[in-house]
């Protein structure tokens, strides 16, 4: 906390030695290790981490006025995925997409487009103090399913209720993660077959139940890679979290850019 305060971010640094390159330009390059991959992201990443999301304005004609004068030619778009209508649950959704949807579909995608084992999942579960607390598939909450401990979260975590329905969620995620780290393949009985992603863009969405679907959340992947393409283009304008209200203005389009 006292770092923080300082202005001082753990963030890596590329330095030729430990880190030799940004991420996203090792995976275009394709220097990336050729091993399966299974990533996703919850649907209430920033529900648990309001932190990282921007100060939410005084109503929607701001927020609208800043995006537009951030996102320029891009603003019509990123207003379609992130109205101002309900701009309080846009700006925890735009933090959210930012870190880890964009980021979790990039590697899915990438290791796919090498035809390597590629798994893509959205953790969209809610269970009632979860929900009851506004922290709907908050940051993190996948993991009492995964490791099946649902009386191992701290005090302040919303209990997860011992019910038939949440022991077979739990049961099929604890499946497929052990038979992914063990085949590269997950796998779960009595549940959904989990499809590797192509071009069909199938992933699984874990609510009440284990389902698959296709096109994660339509135009947010396209939105964010071409921010982030602009920017690295540009040379002098970072990515990560500042994005939305707290962007710097968009740079203008550029070769291989959408």
């Amino acid at each position: 906390m006292t770092a923080a305060k300082l202005g001082f971010a753990p963030f890596g640094v590329v330095d030729g030695g430990v880190l030799p390159q940004q991420m996203v330009d090792a995976f275009d390059q394709e220097k990336q290790a050729a091993v399966p991959v299974l990533a996703g992201f919850n649907q209430g990443e920033i529900r648990s981490l309001r932190m990282l999301a921007p100060k939410t304005p005084e109503n929607a004609e701001i927020y609208e006025r800043t995006i537009r004068d951030r996102y320029g030619d891009q603003a019509d778009a990123f207003l379609r995925l992130y109205p101002a209508a309900d701009y309080a649950e846009s700006i925890l959704a735009t933090t959210r997409d930012a870190l880890y949807g964009w980021t979790a579909e990039r590697l899915v995608r990438k290791q796919a487009s090498r035809g390597l084992p590629a798994y893509l999942y959205l953790f969209d579960h809610g269970y009632p103090a979860a929900d009851q607390a506004g922290l709907h598939a908050f940051h993190a909450s996948e993991l009492p399913y995964v490791f099946g401990n649902f009386d191992g979260t701290p005090p302040r975590w919303p209990k997860v209720p011992e019910i038939p329905g949440e022991r077979a969620l739990s049961d099929a995620m604890i499946d497929y993660w052990a038979s992914f780290v063990r085949d590269g393949k997950p796998v779960a009985r009595n549940a959904a077959q989990w499809p590797r992603y192509d071009a069909q863009r199938q992933y699984m969405r874990f609510a009440a139940a284990p389902e698959v679907q296709a096109d994660l959340m339509p135009g947010m992947f396209t939105l964010n890679e071409s921010a982030m393409c602009r920017r690295r283009a540009a040379g002098n304008v970072g990515w990560n979290w500042n994005v939305g209200l707290v962007a710097p203005k968009l740079p203008p389009a550029a070769p291989g850019c959408e």
